[in-house]
């Protein structure tokens, strides 16, 4: 079965096919019609998203409107996306992990791959309905709470998980020194292309910590190779966060990653609060962090190895931040608007002194 390239290739027919696949629809029944809106603008910088509404020929307990997600159409996009391997990892996380990842995903109706051209396709459940996460606002201190202790959930299921380790598709931050320092290189080539972006973007002390960060990174990998490692989002910030009620859905897993646990944790206080709520609140947000764990199972976790995790962790959001604006679209007004907002809060990782974690 052919994966959609274009909007075009979205038919009726091809509906069908894909929810007989997976046993989704009964085979009596058929999509009788559907029509394509386009989404999500402003989120998915490295796909595109579309909004199926459908019509069925019998009874189905299908919902009459599914997500659709697929590369870029921007080809440069699409192409680093590729390579990145981001849509191999999120088909492959829908695939294998999704129904047992911990907390609350999307369900996914169907997900293909094509390992050469590298196409996709995602059919996904419709959150549109939920409240969306708004990375420019930023988010309650409640709503803080509950995505650091569904974090902590997913975390703890994958405590030093073999199987996850073992899986060759996903991200992990390697121990080994060629693969860091192929990192390395590529932030690197990203810092040397964006600087004079970056330098508009970041405070004076953030921009002397990611240029130096540009000698050491393989260093600071290979640090987080060393302790505990977990499954982790990856990209956790409120542009991939619904709130539904007092549960936390998780969207976007192009960047799910194997490595150690506060990633995700410093991604997210870090991106979602403005700076001086973070700078009140930060220790009991570890704090609740590392009590879910807790209760959930981990043992011999101190609190100083959660905050050496987790500036750590801090370090590494830089990698995202530098790669994104060296090679996506970042020049919209909306884009723009948003990398400085996130930009701006990045002090976090000055605030905690973490140009120390990197080797002179």
């Amino acid at each position: 079965m052919a994966i959609p390239r274009t909007s075009d290739d979205f038919t009726p027919d091809w509906l069908t096919a894909a929810l007989h696949a997976n046993s989704r629809l009964p085979m009596r029944t058929i999509v009788q019609s559907l029509t394509l809106e386009r989404i999500g603008q402003g989120r998915g910088f490295a796909g595109s998203i579309r909004r199926l509404n459908v019509s069925y020929s019998g009874d189905s307990e299908m919902p009459l409107t599914i997500v659709a997600k697929s590369p870029s159409t921007d080809l440069t996009i699409r192409d680093y996306a590729i390579r990145d391997g981001m849509y191999q990892r999120e088909a492959m996380f829908y695939r294998e992990l999704a129904t047992e990842a911990g907390i609350p995903v999307p369900d996914c109706y169907f997900a293909d791959l094509d390992p050469d051209s590298g196409d996709f396709v995602l059919l996904l459940e419709d959150l549109t309905a939920l409240e969306e996460g708004d990375e420019i606002t930023g988010c309650s201190l409640a709503q803080a709470a509950l995505v650091v202790r569904s974090l902590a959930r997913l975390h703890a299921r994958w405590w030093n998980d073999g199987r996850v380790a073992g899986l060759d598709w996903i991200g992990r931050a390697s121990g080994a020194p060629t693969e860091n320092d192929t990192v390395q290189a590529r932030y690197q080539d990203a810092w040397g292309r964006a600087t004079d972006t970056l330098a508009d973007i970041y405070a004076p002390e953030l921009f002397t910590i990611a240029d130096k960060l540009g000698t050491g990174l393989a260093a600071v990998l290979e640090a987080s190779a060393s302790t505990n490692q977990t499954l982790n989002h990856g990209d956790c910030h409120l542009g991939n966060i619904f709130f539904r009620d007092d549960e936390v859905v998780f969207t976007d897993w192009q960047d799910v990653t194997v490595t150690s646990p506060a990633l995700d944790i410093a991604y997210f206080i870090q991106g979602s609060l403005p700076v001086e709520t973070r700078r009140d609140n930060e220790r009991e947000l570890l704090d609740t962090y590392l009590s879910t764990l807790r209760e959930n199972g981990v043992t011999g976790y101190s609190p100083d190895h959660l905050i050496e995790d987790y500036r750590r962790g801090l370090l590494r959001t830089l990698i995202p931040s530098v790669l994104s604006v060296a090679n996506l679209d970042m020049e919209t007004p909306q884009s723009r608007e948003l990398v400085q907002t996130i930009g701006g809060r990045m002090i976090g990782i000055s605030d905690w002194d973490c140009d120390d974690l990197i080797p002179d």
